[in-house]
């Protein structure tokens, strides 16, 4: 489109301007919110069904709206866990002043020692459903040990280990 009131006051030089219109910016946004916030909710979500599989396998009984604070309190805490993890492994963590290199500062220098790190957030991840599973759901010991397990198992940040390990 060109800008015909440009050409007129520039007193017969006659150059051609063209009006950008510049939408990149709320594509970004929308990309870079977009995705983490379908990133959080498939989290949650999948927390959800990993806890309801795993209460029905118990044969405990806990109500739609108890469950779904549950997982909203693991998924924050899930996702503060990731990211540490990501950050002390493979990242450098930056706090203000404070900055803590990685423990690997190249990914896949060291594959198998870098894969035994998942440990860390599955007995992080563990202890938090155990304990939110005492204090929330009030469930028994040997009840909520299971959950914590389960929880522990099947939300640990496989993904991220496998991005970083096979350079996806």
């Amino acid at each position: 489109m060109y800008n015909n009131s440009t050409m007129d006051r520039q007193n017969g030089h006659h150059h051609k301007s063209a009006v950008l219109y510049d939408a990149g910016g709320w594509f970004l946004m929308s990309m870079f919110f977009g995705v983490a916030f379908i990133g959080v909710v498939l989290d949650y979500l999948w927390n959800y069904l990993v806890l309801s599989v795993t209460l029905r396998w118990r044969h405990i009984n806990i109500p739609r709206k108890k469950k779904a604070i549950y997982c909203v309190i693991i998924t924050a805490f899930g996702l503060l866990i990731d990211w540490l993890y990501y950050e002390f492994t493979w990242g450098t963590l930056v706090l203000g002043s404070l900055r803590v290199p990685a423990v690997f500062p190249k990914p896949g220098t060291q594959p198998g020692l870098e894969l035994t790190t998942i440990l860390i957030p599955m007995v992080l991840i563990g202890v938090v459903n155990y304990y939110a599973s005492r204090l929330h759901l009030h469930t028994d010991v040997k009840n909520s040990l299971v959950v914590g397990a389960m929880m522990a198992v099947f939300t640990a940040p496989w993904l991220i280990v496998a991005f970083v390990l096979l350079n996806w």
